[in-house]
């Protein structure tokens, strides 16, 4: 199926995410409290410090950040007895384009070396005790069932993912269709930056069968 087509399909859902609180709505968890992430899956060196302060801030409805899903084909169902990797792209990019997003700016070297002092100087960080501070763009992958119940979460620095294959087993046993929700942030040392998200990417329906 044509990629625009598929950009059709997902564009009614992304509209419920907006809000007329400055095009801002909470973010893709916004719980009472900090939010559970134990069961998510971090990929390419993400954090559960930089998914917990992306879920505590507003996610913001920019139309550049949306994603199309490249694969796959998500109009018919997906076999059970193979798990398929989801890929996906910007709206904003060309669909063989394969460089990275515009990126935030980043802090003038200055800022940065004052900001690496104060944490020397200051209180020890957990993040630090969870391993190395995470940077970049990261994609937070959330598949829930017909019945709204999380059934897998991933949080990863790359725009493509492959379930394993006892993961996709317990998708093709919920309740279909199931939701993929995919949101996204930009993180200086598990912090997202000022102009960095988090953005929401889209939600698409697919069933496996």
């Amino acid at each position: 199926m044509k990629l625009h087509r598929r950009w059709a399909m997902a564009a009614p859902l992304l509209l419920l995410a907006c809000s007329n609180d400055d095009d801002a709505a909470p973010g893709p968890s916004a719980p009472d409290g900090p939010a559970d992430v134990s069961d998510v899956l971090y990929v390419g060196g993400t954090t559960d410090e930089a998914l917990l302060r992306m879920l505590d801030l507003k996610i913001n409805d920019d139309a550049t950040q949306y994603v199309i899903v490249d694969a796959p084909d998500l109009t018919v169902a997906l076999a059970a007895d193979t798990p398929a990797t989801f890929e996906f792209h910007l709206a904003s990019e060309a669909k063989h384009q394969r460089t990275p997003r515009s990126l935030p700016a980043q802090p003038p070297a200055w800022q940065r070396a004052g900001r690496e002092l104060l944490k020397l100087l200051g209180p020890p960080r957990v993040a630090y005790a969870h391993g190395t501070p995470y940077n970049g763009t990261a994609y937070f992958l959330a598949i829930s069932d017909a019945d709204a119940k999380a059934q897998l979460r991933v949080f990863t620095n790359k725009a493509s993912y492959t379930p394993a294959a006892g993961a996709w087993e317990a998708l093709a046993r919920a309740a279909q269709p199931l939701t993929l929700e995919i949101s996204s942030a930009f993180f200086d040392d598990n912090d997202v930056t000022a102009d960095g998200g988090p953005f929401v990417g889209g939600r698409f329906e697919f069933r496996i069968e």
